[in-house]
């Protein structure tokens, strides 16, 4: 016991200090910023310990590792829940407002990665983010590429078993492979995407897109199609990779009151300034939602999670750690 309390106050030395803002639920005029310090240390070494390439969850995170709602640390996780003013990637709406929330994520181990569905991958059963979350433990989770509306179409891998090969070129694939790391394919037709990458099988592969960011830059030209609004200050959510088993998941604020999203091509800049090398877009307006340690970070109307759009989809990061030294 007391080296895992060693731990923890090792973890918590390294946390920046920032909390969360929030918006008043009827729409205040401005939104509450706090500022931070800049991360000057790397964490504490994670362990790498595999979770079964399943559709089981994780190991149950400890509530005592939790840190006043904006971090989680064990031996294997390390989480930190940041939110931050995007007033400078607002254009044309003078007096408005828009903030965004950044989760950010190491692992000691790529299974930590994982995807879960309502019911199942090939099925358009849909629940609220938090009931399938809860159910496999995750530590974070957010939305995923809404598979059931698109059922006629895409590419869709989740934890190493195909569900999905109906290519058309529309839209850009992500791709995770074993390590964890990402890959993206732009507009691939039937044949062009296979289920490894440089010999390393690919675990999860998402379609909705567009790739917002490749190679720490936002491509010349972002694709648009139904669903993603690229003109509109929507609500906006993006899986990111900074680095090996160092992830991000970014999302905006929502269109209330004075409170606005972000337009495609200022969202995929403020992920790139976010300082990612891989962005990509997943489903946004209504679907979105970051959930972390019982809290829907984005309940800026304070409604009951019933009331929120339920998905089929879910990606999520997972505790390896059962308590044991």
């Amino acid at each position: 016991m007391k080296s895992v309390l060693s731990f923890l106050l090792a973890c918590l030395l390294l946390l920046p200090c920032f909390a969360l803002g929030e918006t008043d639920p009827a729409g205040a005029d401005e939104l509450e910023i706090v500022e931070t310090e800049e991360e000057a240390e790397l964490p504490v070494e994670l362990r790498s310990i595999p979770l079964p390439v399943d559709f089981t969850g994780g190991a149950a995170p400890d509530e005592n590792l939790y840190y006043e709602d904006i971090s989680y640390a064990d031996p294997t996780i390390q989480v930190k829940i940041e939110f931050k003013d995007a007033g400078a990637y607002i254009h044309g709406y003078r007096g408005k407002t828009a903030g965004y929330w950044v989760a950010d994520i190491r692992i000691g181990h790529a299974s930590q990665f994982r995807t879960a569905a309502a019911e199942s991958f090939d099925t358009d059963t849909a629940l609220p983010v938090s009931v399938i979350a809860d159910r496999v433990n995750a530590v974070v989770a957010s939305n995923g590429d809404f598979v059931a509306r698109l059922n006629k179409e895409g590419y869709v891998i989740r934890q190493g078993k195909q569900f999905r090969d109906r290519l058309r070129g529309l839209r850009d694939v992500l791709l995770v492979d074993e390590d964890g790391d990402f890959h993206v394919v732009h507009l691939p037709k039937k044949g062009e995407v296979a289920d490894s990458v440089d010999g390393k099988k690919v675990m999860n592969a998402f379609y909705f897109g567009p790739v917002l960011v490749e190679n720490g830059e936002v491509p010349k030209k972002l694709p648009s199609f139904t669903h993603l609004n690229p003109e509109s200050n929507y609500t906006r959510l993006a899986l990111c990779q900074v680095g090996p088993l160092h992830y991000k998941i970014i999302m905006t604020t929502m269109k209330i009151g004075n409170s606005l999203g972000l337009q495609l091509k200022d969202f995929a800049q403020l992920c790139r300034d976010e300082g990612v090398q891989t962005a990509y877009n997943l489903d946004g307006g209504y679907s979105t939602e970051l959930y972390f340690h019982q809290k829907r970070l984005n309940n800026q109307e304070n409604r009951d999670a019933s009331d929120y759009r339920a998905v089929p989809d879910i990606l999520y990061f997972a505790s390896a750690w059962n308590g044991e030294e």
